[in-house]
């Protein structure tokens, strides 16, 4: 077998020539809009002046389309810090800015009349790991829109590790965040809260998305997801805010203060460890809801992320980097994290728990996938 090495530096010559990410795994295509929705009542906590906490988002709309184009994975200034960060955050002995520098994203192209967008579709919001960009899931968000789905991810200041706004200006990270005794993920559910509010105000969403025009969203189906602590964000966002209607956590710890209020909500929890995290069978009793707990065996934390499918996408095997982002095939992984969600949203939105996936009657869809402990179904 070659060396992690010489793997590493074939990466690099392979990643700079350009890569297309893989195609969205739904029977739609997919929109893709990025813009910025500021709350001017709430200035960012750990902004060192006042300062309006402005949301950057990426909206994924289901669409029908005449012709598709590839466009910038993410900005450069995100690509060129990210992989520095992967890089010391995982010890791992080569800059993967590359990864991220060159990789391309399919979705329709914007050209007047190309394409169409399905009206009145249920919508999801994402909220990323800490310290991670909205970006670092395109691939994923991509993946459950073509199902049907209006997925926005979203950045929220200070806590992610770098935002580039449209007008070029860059707020990263605040360290300090997780030095304070106070840090938790109630910004983010007031984040999720704020977008709701803006998705029925035909205004801000003619400024988001141009294309629509002065139309806003229904908002009778809106759910909410994240992984890490973007997962624990969508919990507590669904239960201060009954608009919510579902949540899932895909392997997220749920840390800070005050505790987790009783929410009625459907909850989904994914985890890669064999065991149910500690801190979900302590907030187990305060969700009085529909409930389950599904390991994928053969995972990492970071294998709910697009950087799996993004190795396979450049032209190299995920094996070396088993240890971090974990040894199941990356296509499987995104196939079986869009079905399982999307059939727990949906069903949360039509009311009932689940459909015959999540009721155990497709035993053999996803040997991977097992259920630690559920209640309430």
């Amino acid at each position: 077998m070659q060396s992690v090495r010489s793997i590493l530096v074939l990466f690099l010559a392979t990643a700079t020539a350009g890569f297309l990410a893989p195609d969205p795994t739904g029977k739609y295509n997919v929109t893709l809009t990025t813009g910025t929705l500021v709350d001017y009542s709430r200035n960012d906590a750990y902004a060192a002046l006042p300062t309006p906490r402005a949301l950057m988002l990426s909206v994924f709309q289901p669409a029908t389309c005449a012709s598709i184009v590839s466009v910038p994975y993410m900005p450069d200034k995100t690509a060129e810090y990210q992989g520095p960060f992967i890089q010391q955050s995982f010890n791992i002995s080569a800059d993967l800015t590359p990864l991220f520098l060159e990789a391309r994203l399919p979705v329709c192209s914007d050209h007047p009349g190309s394409c169409s967008p399905l009206e009145n579709r249920p919508i999801l919001l994402f909220s990323p790991g800490y310290s991670t960009p909205r970006l670092y899931y395109s691939v994923i968000a991509s993946a459950i829109a073509s199902e049907g789905f209006v997925v926005i991810t979203i950045d929220h200041p200070e806590d992610a590790n770098i935002i580039v706004y449209p007008d070029g200006h860059v707020v990263y990270n605040n360290a300090s965040i997780l030095d304070s005794p106070t840090w938790n993920d109630w910004d983010r559910a007031a984040d999720a809260s704020f977008i709701v509010d803006q998705l029925s105000n035909a205004t801000a969403m003619a400024a988001l998305l141009p294309g629509r025009g002065r139309r806003a969203f229904a908002t009778d189906r809106v759910a909410m997801l994240g992984h890490s602590a973007g997962g624990v964000a969508a919990i507590l966002a669904a239960s201060q805010d009954r608009r919510i209607r579902a949540a899932a956590n895909w392997d997220g710890t749920i840390i800070g203060s005050p505790a987790l209020p009783q929410i009625s909500q459907p909850v989904l929890f994914f985890t890669h460890d064999p065991t149910t995290d500690a801190s979900w069978l302590a907030a187990w009793p305060q969700l009085t809801g529909p409930k389950i707990v599904l390991r994928v065996a053969n995972t990492t934390h970071q294998s709910f992320s697009d950087v799996p499918s993004l190795i396979v996408a450049a032209g190299l095997s995920t094996a070396p980097f088993a240890d971090v982002v974990g040894a199941i095939v990356p296509a499987r992984m995104v196939r079986l994290l869009t079905a399982y969600t999307t059939a727990w949203m949906d069903g949360a939105f039509k009311g009932r728990e689940a459909g015959p996936l999540l009721q155990g009657k497709e035993p053999g869809r996803f040997p991977e996938v097992s259920v630690l402990t559920k209640e309430n179904f």
